[in-house]
């Protein structure tokens, strides 16, 4: 039912807005001649109004909404209407006030007719509010049709001059047009004739690196054409510049442009030619080699040529940088050569050799050494016996100004291939000899390759054989004549010194403790390759704790035992019974063995036995 009025109530509003529209827009003279009376019906309708308000926000949320809605159409009616009129009669101050007239008498009349007065139109709007806050970004609109293309413009300022283009072919040749009137008969020429050339000089001298001019003319009908060359050679013609008249110039003069030239005329009747000698003088030109060059000591040597290339010739002078004069052992040889005779040590240095002429001087230095015999410090034994599958090393050393180089060669044969080695230090090595490696290897040591010393060393390599005593703790087969000693301690002779032995107080003892020159010599009467030595101390008490050993073929030349390349020394013996067996492990072959002691108990005395492979 509520419903139902509020929209009986809203229909006649509409009609009586409508009516009142249009009596406005029939009576606007009258409104305006009642323009007061309406000032103080607006103050009445300002009251209601508030009042309403009031009233409709109590009783009615939702009519009030609606209510407010029909009152802000009208609003929104009314203004667009008076705006409208205020135009047509340009009054536009009294706008307000007709729309204040008007919404007054909208109200009187919902009043009255109406069953609920809060449901009249809402009155004029308050005084504008404050600014609000700014709302948030909305969406970007669509793009925009493409407008309308615009006018054209003016036109641009012209381009630059473009290329030419290609050029038209040839048109047709025209026809041959009429001959022309003869002349006049000229005068009578001069008569022709071959080529007559002339050169300035037939020989000409210049410096080097001057310049050099040759002048040639030529007579003749044509004129002859006049043309330069060399006969032997061609022209520098990057220093050469020619002339239509027949002059040539050479600038910067060498050597190499010395020679013949040749001038040639020629025209349609022949040619002719001369020719003319250029001689260039140069300042000498050395070569010579800088060495060093060696000479042993003693020897005569001829120094590196000096030789010397100049115009005229140079005269060649040599000596010795350290000396002022030449001494007298130099000789002077024909084409700058240098001879020394019987040459000194202190012949090394520097030689100067010196080219002079009437251009200018060169000079050139070569070095001489003079070279001793080396000398070989370490030396290999004389003879080497080894067993088959053994390796040998052979050290051999030299020195010498300059150093030595050290090499090794085997007497009427080769080194074993793929088992042999000569180290820097002039060490030869075998590995794994054989019976086929016995021979003699010679140590060669050379200096600069002009002075060489050498050594030798006879090896054998044996085959595996026991290595068993040559019998010394026998009698009967080293008898007491072939032990003998360079002393020996009251009655402990020589023959007493056999391993086991018990004569004489059972061994050898020397006659004092300090002499260590003392030895036991053993003759095993042929030559015998030894193995081994065995010893052991003296019955009562004494023995040798170690020694050494020398071997000897003939009983003169001894050698002493090395290993490394060092003497060797025996040992371990502890008292005077047991007996130390040492393996000689570069075995040697001997006839004589000396047993020198080095350290001892008590007092030097000892029993021995040789051990030896035999063949």
């Amino acid at each position: 039912m509520f419903a139902k009025d509020t929209a009986s109530s809203l229909s006649s509003g509409a009609v009586l807005f409508v009516f009142y529209l249009i009596l406005y827009s029939t009576g606007f003279v009258r409104i305006e001649l009642k323009f007061d009376d309406h000032d103080r019906r607006l103050d009445i309708v300002e009251e209601v109004v508030a009042l309403m308000k009031h009233k409709i926000a109590r009783e009615n949320l939702n009519s009030n909404e609606d209510f407010r809605k029909h009152a802000n159409f009208l609003h929104q009616r009314f203004p667009r209407s008076a705006s409208q009129m205020a135009s047509s009669s340009n009054e536009t101050a009294n706008v307000r006030g007709l729309l204040e007239n008007i919404v007054t008498l909208s109200m009187k009349i919902c009043q009255r007719k109406g069953k609920h007065g809060n449901f009249c139109p809402a009155g004029p709007p308050g005084p504008r509010g404050g600014t609000g806050p700014k709302g948030e970004k909305g969406n970007r609109g669509r793009v925009g049709k493409r407008g309308v293309q615009g006018m054209m413009g003016p036109p641009g300022r012209g381009g630059k001059q473009g290329p030419p283009g290609i050029r038209g072919e040839k048109g047709i040749k025209g026809e041959i047009g009429t001959p022309g009137i003869p002349g006049i008969k000229g005068e009578p020429g001069e008569s022709i004739s071959t080529p007559k050339v002339a050169i300035s000089s037939s020989q000409i001298t210049v410096k080097e690196f001057d310049t050099v001019s040759l002048t040639c003319t030529a007579s003749g009908n044509p004129k002859p054409h006049l043309s330069w060359s060399k006969t032997t050679g061609s022209l520098p013609r990057n220093r050469m510049k020619t002339t239509a008249d027949g002059v040539m110039q050479i600038h910067g003069v060498l050597a190499e442009d010395s020679g013949t030239y040749k001038c040639v005329g020629s025209n349609v009747l022949g040619n002719d030619e001369k020719i003319t000698q250029v001689v260039v003088q140069t300042s000498p030109k050395i070569s010579l080699r800088a060495g060093p060059s060696y000479v042993a000591v003693g020897k005569t040597i001829k120094l590196p040529k000096c030789t010397v290339a100049s115009f005229p010739a140079a005269d060649i002078v040599w000596k010795k940088i350290s000396i002022p004069d030449s001494h007298p052992r130099m000789r002077d040889i024909r084409n700058g050569q240098l001879s020394i005779i019987n040459t000194h040590k202190k012949d090394s240095g520097f030689y100067q050799c010196k080219a002079t002429n009437t251009i200018g001087v060169a000079v050139a230095i070569t070095h001489l050494i003079v070279v001793d015999d080396p000398v070989i410090t370490t030396r290999p034994p004389p003879q080497l016996s080894v067993n088959t599958g053994r390796n040998v090393s052979l050290r051999c050393e030299a020195r010498g100004e300059p150093t030595p180089k050290v090499s090794w060669l085997r007497e009427n044969s080769i080194l074993p291939l793929g088992r042999s080695h000569v180290s820097i230090n002039g060490t030869l090595n075998l590995w794994k000899v054989n019976s086929q490696d016995s021979g003699k290897y010679i140590c060669v040591a050379s200096s600069a390759g002009v002075s060489t010393t050498s050594t030798s060393v006879q090896l054998t390599v044996l085959t595996a054989q026991a290595c068993t005593p040559v019998g010394v703790a026998d009698i009967n087969k080293i008898s007491d004549a072939r032990m003998s000693s360079s002393s020996h301690y009251i009655s402990y002779y020589a023959y007493y010194g056999r391993l086991n032995g018990s004569r004489g107080g059972g061994g050898w003892c020397a006659e004092t403790k300090t002499n260590r020159a003392d030895y036991l010599q053993i003759d095993m009467g042929e030559v015998y390759s030894v193995c081994a030595v065995a010893t052991q101390g003296k019955l009562t008490g004494s023995y040798v704790k170690s020694y050494k050993l020398q071997l000897s073929i003939d009983g003169i030349q001894w050698m002493v035992y090395k290993e490394s390349n060092k003497d060797k020394i025996f040992g371990r013996n502890t008292d005077k019974n047991t007996i130390v067996q040492h393996v000689v492990r570069s075995p040697a072959r001997a006839r004589f063995i000396r047993l020198y002691p080095v350290t001892y108990s008590n007092y030097p005395c000892m029993r021995v036995e040789i051990f030896v492979r035999t063949e």
